[in-house]
């Protein structure tokens, strides 16, 4: 199976200008987008981190931010969706970070997020949050608990998947213990505690390090897109794995090109990358692109048409 394609002379710009709608300028680094039948437009959620933050590009202290779409060309703001916790007393007190796969089921969006448990960034879970009928009254609701907390782990990168014909949420996300991993589980009742969740990939000889960045159902399969990084890779580059079943194994989708080929040039901070689906079937990506550094933004582009 081959890797998708993009076409890059058509492409569209989501960015946060000065005087946006948090002090000062802004960059927007992982984020998800989920098309919503009943509104009939994409939503995004994506982490907003100003860049007098002093860990930007790379913190867990932020919160998450809506947008909606009819067509991927044109994006409305609308505000603060996924605010984090209070400090030592919620599980994600100290910040919601890095959605990489956001859905919609039982009418309404469901996001998982990275939970920032304690001041510093060890010991992240990972938490759920989702959206009313509207998607645009905010703030969504959160799960009190965390939907996955491996011990002594940084679990980041979260991404739920729905299979046709399936009532469970899929949940995927990287997993630090024992080495960077995919891990996954799944629930029909995401609102009561998910079962553990088991590792779903193995690093490749000269892969140190495998951080997911999108997932999606389609064509029968559940595709998975993991930054990998370490000898056998330049720099940070994207994995497309896929499995029939969602336990896995995943397994390269072209066994002969095990990374992405059609990206833009202009990628930041190795590029976050988030398949766009609408109907189970790939039409768009978004990445992480410089604009005018250092902040840093995101860009689309569609689908190259099959000739």
């Amino acid at each position: 199976m081959a890797s998708p394609q993009f076409s890059f002379d058509i492409g569209w710009q989501i960015a946060l200008p000065p005087g946006g709608p948090i002090p000062g300028s802004a960059s927007i680094r992982e984020h998800a987008v989920a098309w919503h039948p009943g509104r009939e437009r994409f939503y995004l959620v994506g982490d907003v981190i100003p860049l007098g933050n002093p860990h930007h590009p790379n913190t867990y202290d932020t919160d998450l931010h809506l947008w909606s779409s009819p067509d991927l060309t044109l994006w409305h703001y609308h505000g603060l969706a996924v605010p984090k916790g209070i400090p030592d007393q919620d599980y994600d007190g100290y910040g919601v970070a890095s959605p990489a796969g956001m859905v919609f089921a039982d009418g309404r969006l469901w996001v998982p997020f990275s939970a920032r448990r304690t001041s510093g960034f060890a010991k992240r879970p990972i938490g759920l949050a989702w959206s009313g009928p509207d998607p645009e009254v905010l703030p969504w609701t959160k799960s009190p608990t965390p939907i996955s907390d491996v011990p002594d782990s940084e679990d980041d990168d979260p991404a739920l998947v729905v299979l046709p014909g399936d009532p469970r949420l899929h949940l995927y996300h990287r997993s630090t213990v024992g080495g960077y991993h995919i891990r996954h589980t799944a629930t029909a009742t995401p609102y009561q505690p998910w079962p553990p969740s088991r590792p779903v990939t193995t690093r490749p000889p000269g892969i140190r390090a495998q951080e997911l960045t999108g997932a999606i159902a389609t064509d029968g399969h559940i595709h998975l897109f993991v930054i990998e990084q370490g000898t056998a890779v330049h720099g940070a580059a994207i994995a497309h794995l896929i499995a029939r079943d969602p336990n896995g194994p995943f397994l390269p989708a072209n066994p002969s090109q095990r990374h992405l080929v059609s990206q833009p040039p202009t990628l930041a901070y190795g590029g976050h990358f988030t398949p766009v689906t609408r109907n189970h079937q790939l039409i768009a990506a978004f990445w992480t692109v410089n604009q005018d550094p250092p902040r840093y933004g995101l860009q689309g582009h569609p689908v190259r048409p099959c000739r």
